[in-house]
């Protein structure tokens, strides 16, 4: 009976520590279990990239200062942002003596992309009419969720970097989970560029296995955590979930059977401990039915990630 009690309170305590806000009793519960450290184990998301808020503004440009053109300061700019010196390279390139002009452009895009300032990043990116600012452009959109701006632009282009448009295109389309974009896309990759091989590559597997991926039921989940606690959890993806409502709901089961075996089904431990472990079963069930969804935005939030990543990569080597 101590043993129980005791496992009970480490479990709860521990659900306390990690919980989260919920929005009912069921929720509740369901919280406490996903979000207890047992819950947690193992967990791993991967999400795109925090986008900064756009706060840098260059000032106007004077006339009446000596006359400085970017391309003077683009090796100079490049150098600062290869060794991460981007407030530098954004005070650089913020003075009102730099004429305006399409490399200036892409410059100031090119150091809020670095800085994460991605809002701002687009803006300058979209006032150039240089081949860079349109991948970096894509790349920038897409990390905005607005990656469907850049599919006209992608589309259109005929320069001499085709395949990494085709690439980007490829890359979009996954992230809106558009396979037969994707395949029009991928159909154009020679894999021959020593720059987009392995992002290609990339691109391809992530493709084979979202549609490899079993679309799963949230309410055969559900129902698996009725038979089973943590069962549904389980079979929506997290192990650690369903550990932790198959022991939560096992300790408070046993709790509920020792008091009712000990003080009768009429005494208040008895209805206690069985309110307490039909909260925490429901709990599990309705736990079970959301971790569905959960696991599977997880799954496209990481898949987001990696095309980012993917799609982003070749532009260091092709442009910097």
């Amino acid at each position: 009976m101590k043993v129980r009690i005791l496992l009970a309170v480490l479990l709860l305590a521990g659900s306390i520590l990690r919980a989260q806000p919920a929005r009912g009793p069921f929720s509740f519960a369901d919280s406490l279990m996903r979000h207890s450290r047992i819950g947690m184990a193992g967990r791993q998301h991967m999400k795109p990239v925090a986008v900064r808020p756009s706060i840098w503004e260059p000032k106007e440009y004077d006339p009446s200062l000596e006359v400085v053109y970017a391309s003077q300061e683009s090796d100079f700019v490049m150098y600062l942002l290869d060794r991460g010196l981007r407030t530098d390279a954004l005070t650089l390139l913020a003075r009102p003596c730099l004429v305006p002009s399409d490399t200036l452009a892409f410059l100031r895009g090119l150091a809020l992309f670095d800085d994460l300032q991605l809002e701002g990043a687009d803006r300058w990116f979209s006032l150039s009419s240089l081949e860079p600012a349109l991948f970096y452009g894509t790349v920038a959109k897409a990390h905005l969720g607005r990656g469907a701006e850049a599919v006209p632009a992608l589309k259109s282009y005929g320069g001499p970097y085709k395949e990494l448009s085709d690439m980007q295109l490829a890359g979009l389309a996954l992230i809106r989970s558009d396979m037969p974009a994707y395949r029009e896309a991928a159909s154009r990759f020679t894999y021959s560029d020593y720059n987009l091989t392995e992002s290609e590559r990339a691109i391809d597997a992530i493709a084979a296995s979202m549609e490899k991926r079993h679309r799963k039921s949230p309410l055969a989940a559900a129902a698996f955590s009725a038979l089973l606690p943590g069962s549904g959890q389980l079979y929506a993806g997290s192990l650690g979930e369903a550990v932790a409502s198959f022991l939560m709901v096992g300790a408070m089961g046993g709790i509920t059977a020792v008091t009712w075996n000990k003080y009768g089904i009429k005494s208040w431990r008895t209805i206690v401990a069985a309110s307490t472990t039909a909260l925490f079963y429901i709990g599990n069930i309705y736990g079970a039915y959301v971790s569905v969804g959960i696991q599977q935005q997880q799954l496209q939030d990481e898949t987001s990630a990696m095309v980012m990543y993917h799609i982003h990569i070749p532009l260091r080597s092709l442009f910097r």
